[in-house]
């Protein structure tokens, strides 16, 4: 998979998941929607795979938020919903497929992880009489594939009581290289090419990650104000801190705001460590929502 496909997938897993659902089988109310990919084998090492279901949107969603549930070893589990429906089944997830894919909500790891939630009534939205499609990313560090059974549960909202839909901006940092057995720091900047009023905002690392910073900056490269210095954990990787702002006072980011992200870790493996083994990343929800999610370019100056 390339770098592109391995950056959504493991941001999908931050995407809205709330502590709901108990995961015990197919459901489907006013509330909440399940789904699951039944029982299969979870190979040795990482695994990417793409499971397309029976169950399709009944009408438009709104969602708040998500639950899910995985086995030892589980990365993440991630909802989608097809642009165009395929035969049901399941498969090793290909690059291809990917952009027929759009994500939805995800959970990390263990049932219940990956606390974040939209607040103020905001959601995001899934067109009806879409076929949802899950991916459950493994790590694997047995000897043994192993059997799982993993499960989503959407939250749901009716439209009437939705504010507004968002969608994502995020700044990604793919182009670092960690030396093997070092400290090392990356940093890059990016210019945002329209005004955002964010309602979220978290960073992202893996386990290898000391410290995290996201800030505004002027043209000069001086500091004007620090949205995220946050001391890394390896528990962030699952749990990051995040930062909501009321919908009533969203954080306002002018079009032309240059962001700077810095990421410090230590690598303890005798490996250069690239993406996606390790991220750095920021991660923000802002709304309006007009269906268009951004990707900033990160770059070294």
């Amino acid at each position: 998979m390339t770098r592109a496909t391995l950056f959504l997938a493991c941001l999908a897993a931050l995407m809205p998941a709330a502590c709901t659902g108990d995961g015990d089988g197919d459901g489907d109310s006013d509330t909440e929607l399940t789904f699951g990919t039944g029982r299969f084998t979870v190979p040795v090492g990482d695994s990417f795979t793409c499971f397309y279901t029976d169950e399709y949107s009944p009408r438009e969603l709104s969602v708040s938020g998500a639950s899910g549930g995985q086995g030892a070893g589980g990365h993440h589990i991630i909802a989608y919903y097809a642009d165009e429906p395929r035969p049901v089944g399941y498969h090793e997830c290909t690059d291809e497929e990917m952009t027929n894919l759009n994500q939805i909500a995800g959970s990390a790891g263990e049932p219940g992880t990956g606390p974040l939630s939209l607040r103020d009534n905001l959601a995001l939205k899934v067109p009806a009489g879409k076929q949802f499609v899950l991916q459950a990313h493994y790590i694997n560090t047995t000897d043994e594939a192993q059997e799982v059974d993993d499960w989503v549960t959407l939250n749901l909202m009716k439209p009437e009581d939705v504010r507004a839909y968002v969608n994502y901006f995020v700044t990604n940092d793919d182009s670092f290289e960690i030396p093997p057995s070092a400290a090392y720091q990356h940093t890059t900047y990016c210019t945002v090419s329209r005004d955002l009023d964010v309602v979220l905002t978290l960073g992202h690392m893996h386990e290898d990650g000391r410290q995290f910073q996201l800030e505004i900056v002027d043209s000069a490269g001086a500091s004007m104000r620090t949205l995220h210095d946050n001391v890394w954990q390896p528990s962030f990787t699952s749990h990051p801190p995040v930062t909501y702002y009321p919908a009533d006072a969203p954080l306002h980011i002018p079009r032309g705001t240059r962001l700077r992200q810095t990421c410090d870790w230590d690598n303890t493996t005798s490996r250069t460590v690239i993406f996606p083994r390790e991220m750095c990343l920021s991660f923000m929800y802002y709304f309006p929502g007009d269906g268009d999610d951004i990707v900033c370019d990160m770059t070294a100056q």
